[in-house]
């Protein structure tokens, strides 16, 4: 070192007291990434679909999702279909549903008319611990199914009958219950309709 010139050392050291005392980059440590939390799971409950028909397993709904545009009939709910009475007039059955038929199924010459209505039925929302529960409410949800209820209005233009469709393909058999119940007897010269006492 005795031939190294000053200027070179003085050069030499600057340098290395400049690397040394040169700002270091800061690094940004990334936070560390949290595993997920375990989701507790409830074991699902075996149905019978054949007996239990009208229970409906929901999905939870997505949050913040964009609903989807869907094309659907407009329909009524049963609970209105049962709230009609016979002799109401076409207006106030049309006032009582919110909306005209779906659909005109026959105009007779007499003055009878059938409409169609669509319909759902009310469904309650429960969950697996409290459905069996006596008095046990939820929220109001209609059912997937849409039906048919044929609307008859007599040549006075006042409601005589509401029938489901589903429920008239499926009535014969209550007509030969009733066939079993009831029979026709004569008293006094008239015919009447009468419950039959069976023969002990």
């Amino acid at each position: 070192m005795k031939n190294v010139k000053p200027f070179y050392l003085f050069a030499f050291t600057s340098s290395i007291l400049l690397s040394c005392g040169a700002p270091k980059q800061i690094v940004q440590s990334l936070a560390p990434v949290e595993p997920p939390k375990p989701q507790v799971t409830v074991a699902a409950k075996e149905v019978n679909l054949s007996v239990e028909s009208n229970r409906e397993i929901l999905t939870a709904p997505i949050e913040n999702a964009k609903p989807n545009p869907v094309k659907i009939v407009t329909f009524v709910n049963a609970d209105d279909l049962t709230d009609l009475t016979p002799g109401m007039t076409r207006q106030e059955v049309y006032s009582k549903l919110g909306k005209k038929p779906y659909d005109l199924i026959s105009t007779q010459a007499d003055g009878y008319s059938i409409v169609l209505y669509k319909y759902r039925k009310v469904h309650t929302i429960l969950n697996d611990q409290n459905e069996n529960q006596i008095g046990s409410n939820g929220p109001k949800e209609y059912g997937t199914k849409i039906q048919d209820a044929y609307v008859v209005f007599n040549k006075e233009n006042r409601l005589e009958l509401v029938a489901s469709k589903e429920a008239l393909e499926e009535s014969q058999n209550v007509h030969k219950f009733h066939g079993k119940l009831y029979g026709l007897i004569v008293n006094g010269g008239k015919l009447s309709i009468k419950p039959i006492v069976a023969n002990n």
